[in-house]
């Protein structure tokens, strides 16, 4: 079956500009009939007839417009404040309720209140079938946001309204907000372009985080993670976005250079230079949002073989909400059997070594000199001389201790720390003998230390004696097994 544009070849398709002047179609009936509008206590017979409702409703299209490029679109208060004050320029003569209502009943064409909010429906001629067609749409939408609040937005066919005479394929208004955010910057509107400029910064920031948190996730845990399902994704979004807020960002800059040039009131280059500044910091953060998209890949790739390396244990049960308590229930013979073994699993894999005494010492009575090389503005306190103390033990009572000591060990027999203190106080020893006699034997215990080669020394109960007390100490001859 041949279609009616093939069968006579008169007939044209012009659906896209039937489709653009349907659009103006609300408009025109609203200026057709304004000058029936009363209501509300206030006459607007004679006052709405000189009033040019076609600008009024492309203003506020182009309001809602401008409020979807710097948030998510006005609120009906927002947007019946606007047109009030539009109206209010238009005939200074107006009061402020009759402003309200006149810009009432224009944001009430626009959503067709007069049809219960029914979308606008325009009948035409549809040349390639050769019959009359319906052509339904909205200009405008009243949707809740993500913190419920309405708020106005234009629908596309709203935007394809405001270029329809260039008869462009608006089906994406990037260019229309590309273009808006120029015409906020050249009305003077820099706190608006500020706040887009400033939303564009953060939603790179939250690009990045998300790179980073499946990166960290797939580092902790390589199996959870899917680059198809979660990375890949992520990666076109944060390409798209670095890609378009290029372009947008450019634009921007040479729009604030170009009002740089052009303001001179102070107020106005201070904004320009805050959001020129803040163009700069998106700039940085985007680069850095491309970094973390080049790197993803190798990053996950780190993170998969990352699986195959060694790990620690972990996902081990709570020793005290589960082993404790199931370890109360077992008999305690079946504990004993493997007492060894749970013993041994709790002691740390490296033991800690202890300092020996001399060494502890040692590093007490070591003496440093100050820093020759240290500012005198950036001393702190007060230097004290350094005060040495004299040995306890002259040399040569050193040599007699040891002598009489050697001379009980070779007897053949053990001796404990206490029996040779009693045995010195018997030889007539002095105070201060006895108590070198304490010292070079404690100082003995560790063999490395020992100032007897052929003796071995072990714990053996307490003693206590006039010069010390404390760990009895047992030396006996050492054996050469």
């Amino acid at each position: 079956m041949e279609s009616a544009s093939d069968s006579d070849p008169g007939l044209i398709d012009l659906t896209p500009q039937q489709r653009n002047l349907l659009l103006m179609r609300p408009l025109f009936q609203l200026e057709f009939t304004k000058h029936a509008f009363s209501g509300g206590g206030t006459e607007l017979r004679g006052l709405l007839a000189p009033i040019d409702t076609n600008y009024l409703c492309l203003a506020a299209l182009c309001y809602m417009m401008e409020g979807t490029a710097v948030a998510l679109g006005y609120t009906l208060a927002q947007v019946q404040q606007y047109l009030a004050q539009l109206v209010g320029r238009m005939r200074d003569n107006l009061t402020l309720a009759q402003c309200t209502r006149i810009a009432d009943i224009v944001v009430d064409a626009l959503d067709n209140a007069t049809n219960n909010y029914q979308e606008h429906a325009c009948e035409y001629f549809h040349a390639p079938s050769g019959a009359m067609r319906t052509a339904r749409f909205r200009l405008t939408t009243y949707e809740p946001d993500l913190e419920d609040i309405y708020r106005y937005r234009p629908t596309p066919e709203g935007y394809l309204l405001l270029m329809g005479i260039l008869d462009l394929e608006v089906e994406d208004h990037q260019i229309l907000i590309e273009r808006m955010l120029q015409l906020l910057i050249e009305r003077g509107r820099f706190d608006q372009a500020y706040e887009f400029a400033r939303r564009a910064r953060v939603l790179s920031i939250e690009h990045r985080q998300q790179l980073r948190d499946f990166i960290n996730q797939a580092w902790r845990a390589p199996g959870s993670i899917v680059w198809a399902r979660d990375i890949g994704p992520r990666l076109s979004q944060a390409r798209t976005h670095i890609h378009d807020r290029q372009e947008e960002d450019r634009r921007m800059e040479e729009s604030v250079r170009d009002q740089l040039l052009r303001v001179d009131a102070r107020p106005a280059r201070e904004q320009l230079a805050r959001l020129h500044d803040l163009l700069r910091s998106a700039g940085t953060v985007r680069a850095q949002l491309q970094l973390e998209v080049t790197g993803a890949a190798d990053k996950f790739l780190d993170a998969q073989a990352s699986a195959f390396r060694p790990r620690r244990p972990s996902g081990l049960p709570d020793l005290e909400a589960r082993l404790l308590p199931d370890a109360l229930n077992v008999p305690a013979a079946h504990l004993a059997k493997h007492a060894e073994e749970i013993l041994l699993s709790l002691y740390s894999a490296n033991c800690p070594e202890a300092p020996y005494l001399s060494n502890i010492l040692a590093m007490l009575l070591e003496h440093r000199s100050p820093d020759e090389g240290t500012p005198e503005d950036e001393a702190a306190g007060e230097i004290v001389a350094f005060r040495r103390y004299a040995p306890p033990f002259s040399e040569d009572l050193v040599r007699q201790v040891h002598a009489w000591i050697d001379r009980r060990f070779a007897m053949g027999t053990s001796w404990t720390l206490g029996e040779l203190l009693i045995a010195a106080e018997e030889d007539g020893l002095s105070f201060l003998e006895r108590q070198c006699i304490a010292y070079a034997l404690y100082r003995s215990y560790p063999e490395s230390e020992s100032l007897f080669p052929g003796m071995a020394a072990e714990a053996d109960g307490r003693f206590a004696a006039d010069v010390a007390q404390g760990d009895d100490l047992r030396f006996g001859t050492r054996s050469t097994s």
